[in-house]
């Protein structure tokens, strides 16, 4: 299953679970929300921009009021339209107030994730190779419930992402990171995640953290041994 498919999917379950609210318990709208509009002011983001409104109503047919906060404007919208982790925080905000089971926090922990990073793959790899993402990445991200810290190496011609668990993977970042620095003519980037957040890290401190993983996780490996011996 494809990435744009999987948010689809979600984005489908958290409407259905919207529309399907009988009563709205005191103070759940209205709520601030973001829509990605091709005209706007606030937080522009390439050619399109997110523009905030009020979600003052939610229908059952899958369409809302939304409230322009400056002009006190209310016009009918499709929930769809709503950014989706703007979505994700409409539900839990209902389900904080009302005591309803939240969706499987994992599938929203997996889809907030790779939601992060499709942008960054769609705008610096080539379309021909972006399925190292879409196929291998994605994945990997799946199988390991998001809940596996990891290095992410970003270049023109597709992505490679390495377990923070595995020695193999990682002597394998070593060396594809002294290729790209030292022989490789393709500008790279590189990214961490920590189990909860991605963000960007520059080259040297990546090798001395990867490093010091390494030096951990043999560590390890030698206690495990030592106590299997005594036993």
């Amino acid at each position: 299953m494809q990435l744009q498919t999987k948010l689809n999917q979600l984005q489908e379950e958290i409407i259905s679970a919207l529309c399907g609210i009988k009563e709205f318990p005191e103070g759940f709208l209205l709520h601030i929300v973001y829509v990605e509009e091709e005209k706007g002011l606030p937080l522009s983001c390439g050619s399109s921009v997110y523009n905030v409104y009020n979600l003052t109503k939610i229908f059952p047919d899958g369409t809302c009021m939304l409230e322009n906060p400056e002009t006190g404007i209310e016009e009918t919208r499709e929930l769809n339209e709503i950014n989706i982790d703007w979505l994700i925080t409409v539900w839990s905000w209902y389900c904080d107030l009302s005591g309803e089971q939240e969706l499987e926090a994992v599938e929203i922990g997996i889809a907030k994730l790779l939601q992060q990073m499709k942008p960054i793959a769609t705008a610096l790899v080539t379309s021909l190779f972006i399925t190292d993402f879409t196929v291998h990445d994605t994945d990997f991200i799946r199988r390991t419930k998001a809940e596996t810290p990891f290095i992410w190496l970003v270049y023109e011609s597709g992505t490679k992402l390495y377990a923070a668990n595995c020695t193999q993977r990682l002597c394998d970042f070593l060396q594809t990171l002294d290729y790209h620095e030292n022989h490789s003519q393709m500008d790279f980037y590189l990214f961490r995640y920590d189990g909860e957040k991605l963000f960007p890290v520059f080259p040297k401190i990546t090798r001395i953290l990867t490093e010091s993983e390494l030096i951990k996780i043999s560590t390890q490996k030698k206690q495990i041994k030592w106590k299997k011996l005594e036993f």
